[in-house]
């Protein structure tokens, strides 16, 4: 009896099991990874019909970061064929809290109608209330607060023009689409994370969440403008030099074509 496409992803899990708990860290049993895997599968099936490497690969690189793929710690999230692997807020602050260097922290977004204080400098302070009840109004600012366990304090303040400016220039506006106050969370997460004492898994994470891959196919055929910018070229001669790579393309794929007809004649 042939299996379903997600019970054979399901078994998959299972038979990576032993590559799954060489990654880990020894505080993350496997079974549990492995559970939270399969779950994410059943509640995202179309993640199957893109490529299976990129997905193996995205369930490796949550269990090098010692991440679950919950969508809270982490996401598999798809971009075109391909299943990319998203730290998302709660992980950046758990392996924060797992670096034995932060004793507390917070973050969130203000809506216009949320009591909001804030103030820096000597006796710097953040005080957010969120409205309860009613109409929160439009997004306004976005902080973080950060005690390390030696007593050190900060904070950080966004505002959204800063925020925005962030999500225009993101690789992907679909996850902002989707998770936009988890995305202004982790922005300025990030920003604090620069500041802050550092450990390894943390460092990894961030980096590997810098070089996720949503860029567009790049064209690097020569053309005269490319050529132009390139080297330096004015445009008359841009031109000129894009006509002689065209017609030396033509000569060497004619001198092809005449070889192979004079090897078939012989």
């Amino acid at each position: 009896m042939t299996q379903s496409p997600i019970v054979a992803a399901q078994g998959t899990l299972e038979a990576m099991a032993d590559k799954f708990n060489a990654a880990l860290p020894p505080h993350i049993d496997v079974n549990k990874f492995i559970s939270v895997g399969k779950l994410a599968l059943n509640k995202n099936p179309k993640l199957l019909d893109l490529d299976r490497n990129s997905l193996w690969q995205t369930f490796m690189k949550a269990a090098q970061d010692g991440l679950l793929l919950d969508g809270r710690e982490a996401a598999a999230v798809p971009y075109k064929n391909q299943v990319s692997y998203l730290p998302m807020v709660d992980g950046i602050i758990k392996l924060m809290h797992n670096s034995g260097l932060i004793k507390t922290i917070s973050a969130d977004v203000v809506y216009k109608n949320d009591c909001f204080e804030y103030e820096k400098g000597s006796k710097a302070y953040v005080k957010h209330m969120p409205l309860l009840s009613g109409d929160r109004g439009e997004r306004y600012a976005v902080w973080c607060y950060v005690e390390t366990v030696v007593g050190g304090e900060y904070i950080e303040i966004m505002d959204m023009k800063q925020i925005e400016d962030c999500r225009k220039v993101a690789k992907s506006q679909n996850v902002w689409n989707t998770w936009y106050d988890q995305m202004a969370k982790k922005t300025i997460l990030k920003r604090m994370a620069k500041l802050l004492p550092k450990s390894d898994a943390l460092n990894n994470v961030l980096k590997r969440d810098d070089e996720t891959n949503y860029k567009e196919p790049v064209n690097v055929t020569p053309t005269q403008s490319r050529l132009r910018e390139s080297i330096g070229l004015d445009q008359k001669d841009a031109e000129q030099s894009g006509k002689n790579i065209t017609e030396e393309l033509i000569h060497k794929k004619i001198d092809q074509i005449s070889n192979m007809i004079k090897e078939k004649e012989e």
